[in-house]
């Protein structure tokens, strides 16, 4: 329905109307300013608990075994190169390479005349199996392409030479395991290169010693977690495996900042604006200033008899954790489990509950606040639709209202002008 704007009472029906639905939409308003401000916090409270999520996984990291049990791989020589795995030990070896592993590779000379293979297939002959070929095309090309087809482990190659042309046969890896012969053809097949393993021998093998072989040059038996590749044969060649503090120092370091990261949301989000005169989203709130007084005074209360600085971790000026990682990598040298025990037992362990207390799944504080939080919008959002309908059958109410006085002041004007007309025609 729409009204009339002024035709018999010069009124702005349409702009009195939107004053009085201002009026009548005032606690909607209100409904619509609480859910703003809700969502606000919500936001707050989701940023800080993504960044004691990131303090939580940090101090798990740095409380796994693997991070304190990391080693360092070097060696004495250009020869071989040297790699630890996650479960490497620390140790000392030392042996030659004795030899490198080699590609098997047969020749065979193609007639002069007449055809390359014998008959209509050719047989590869390995160790433990026979792969027979098919020979589609009998001549030299024809034959490297039935090799090749087959993909049995051979690859084949035409070249010509200054004595003819020659079918060269090799193994697509080296060790002696891929060592194979061809049988079928018209001329017999030259062993060009024998296929091996490599070998490196540890100390006399006569006297106690050992040889380890390896079709790919590649040495795992040596100190157990590493391995040992090598690329030259050398004699008395040294690799050992060390202690490496740098792990569980990148890890300390990470956790630190971590922490200061949440440190700085929670300062941004309750600092007062002096400018504005006005505080933070957060500002005041108890269960927050709780929180950072958590993080910071999980390393101000240190450890028994002791600080975790002297670890590498303390606390600045400004209220920050300070990560010193001299003194920590000084510290893990001189006494690993000491360090362990103050850093990757106590420190990741406070930091865990800290953490848990905020964010679990079911009892975190955070987490509560932020479902009562969604609950309260969706409470205050089915009231604002509610709003909506009331607002909707007002108008129209209103809309009626006015529509009909300028009905009802239209029908009196049409009678005082009939009156009018009556007591003048009576004069």
């Amino acid at each position: 329905m729409t009204s009339v704007d002024g035709l018999v009472t010069g009124l702005d029906t349409t702009s009195i109307i939107s004053q009085l639905m201002s009026l009548e939409a005032a606690p909607q308003t209100r409904l619509k300013s609480k859910v703003s401000d809700q969502q606000k916090l919500t936001t707050a409270y989701q940023a800080i608990n993504t960044r004691m999520l990131a303090v939580q996984n940090a101090a798990k990291d740095l409380a796994a075994a693997t991070t304190w049990t990391a080693v360092k791989a070097t060696s004495s020589s250009s020869a071989v190169s040297v790699a630890a795995s996650t479960t490497a030990l620390a140790g000392t070896a030392t042996f030659d390479v004795t030899s490198l592993a080699a590609t098997h590779v047969l020749t065979s000379a193609v007639p002069g005349s007449g055809t390359p293979a014998a008959g209509a297939s050719l047989d590869l002959v390995f160790s433990g199996k026979t792969v027979n070929v098919p020979v589609a095309t009998n001549t030299p090309q024809g034959v490297a392409d039935a090799i090749n087809g087959a993909n049995a482990g051979v690859r084949a190659t035409v070249l010509t030479t200054t004595t003819g042309q020659v079918l060269q046969f090799s193994a697509t890896g080296t060790g002696a395991a891929k060592s194979f012969s061809v049988s079928g053809l018209t001329n017999a097949t030259a062993v060009m290169t024998q296929g091996a393993d490599g070998v490196v021998t540890v100390g006399n093998p006569l006297a106690g010693g050992y040889k380890l072989a390896s079709a790919d040059n590649t040495f795992t038996g040596l100190i157990p977690g590493v391995t040992v590749t090598a690329n030259k044969v050398e004699s008395g060649i040294t690799v050992s495996t060390t202690a490496d503090p740098g792990k569980a120092a990148d890890a300390t370091q990470t956790l630190v900042n971590a922490v200061n990261s949440a440190l700085s949301l929670i300062d941004g989000y309750t600092a007062y604006n002096a400018t504005t005169k006005t505080g933070g989203v957060l500002s005041g709130n108890p269960m927050v200033r709780s929180l950072r007084e958590q993080l910071l005074t999980t390393v101000s209360s240190g450890v028994p008899n002791g600080t975790f600085s002297t670890s590498g971790v303390s606390l600045d000026r400004t209220g920050a954790l300070k990560f010193d990682r001299s003194a920590f990598l000084a510290a893990a040298g001189k006494d690993p489990a000491a360090v362990k025990a103050q850093i990757g037992t106590t420190l990741t362990g406070r930091y865990t509950e800290v953490a848990d207390g905020v964010i679990n799944s079911t009892t975190g504080k955070l987490t509560l606040v932020i479902q009562n939080g969604d609950a309260y919008v969706r409470k205050l959002n089915d009231q604002i639709t509610d709003w909506d309908s009331k607002l909707a059958s007002k108008k129209v109410a209103l809309q009626r209202q006015y529509t009909n006085l300028e009905t009802a002041l239209g029908k009196l004007k049409d009678q005082s002008s009939w009156l009018s007309s009556q007591l003048s025609s009576l004069s």
